[in-house]
């Protein structure tokens, strides 16, 4: 075999390599999309009978994430965040652009995590199961099933003292 045929196969396996990559991740951003969807109408349906009472307001809003590797113009994750209102207080899910192989994250902005540290809600495929991820600095994460209960003992944080029984 010559070098210009050696090239030439060289370049169709590249291209097959890179359309394979292609394939695979719009497959994991389809996944991400998707999951974030079922996250929100879960958590919706668990405070559904608290919004039905006026007790708490649900919306989603349009929201893009980006990262370094995907800046607003070309980002492709396109999605929505959930926002929580009680209390005087809102709680934001708000997805992050997907991390390696296909692990999805939300930020959750307007709770907590004591001092320093951050909340996040995580999903690593093909597991479909969401984990509460709460880090301060150098510790071990607190990770917990994120569950109707364990959401809901979460949010009661958001309420004053005084008016708490």
């Amino acid at each position: 075999m010559d070098q210009v045929q050696q090239l030439g196969e060289m370049l169709k396996h590249y291209a097959q390599s890179e359309e394979h990559k292609k394939q695979q991740f719009e497959a994991q951003c389809s996944h991400w999309s998707v999951s974030i969807n079922g996250l929100f109408e879960r958590i919706e349906q668990w405070l559904q009978p608290l919004r039905d009472a006026g007790l708490v307001e649900l919306a989603r809003e349009p929201y893009l994430a980006t990262s370094a590797s995907f800046p607003a113009p070309v980002s492709p994750f396109a999605s929505h965040k959930l926002v929580i209102t009680l209390a005087l207080r809102t709680v934001e899910f708000v997805p992050e652009a997907m991390g390696a192989k296909g692990q999805i994250s939300l930020a959750v902005m307007g709770l907590t995590s004591d001092r320093y540290g951050s909340i996040s809600v995580v999903c690593t495929p093909p597991a479909e199961d969401w984990l509460w991820r709460k880090e301060r600095g150098v510790k071990d994460p607190e990770v917990h099933p994120l569950t109707a209960d364990f959401l809901a003992l979460q949010l009661q944080a958001l309420i004053p003292r005084q008016h708490r029984e």
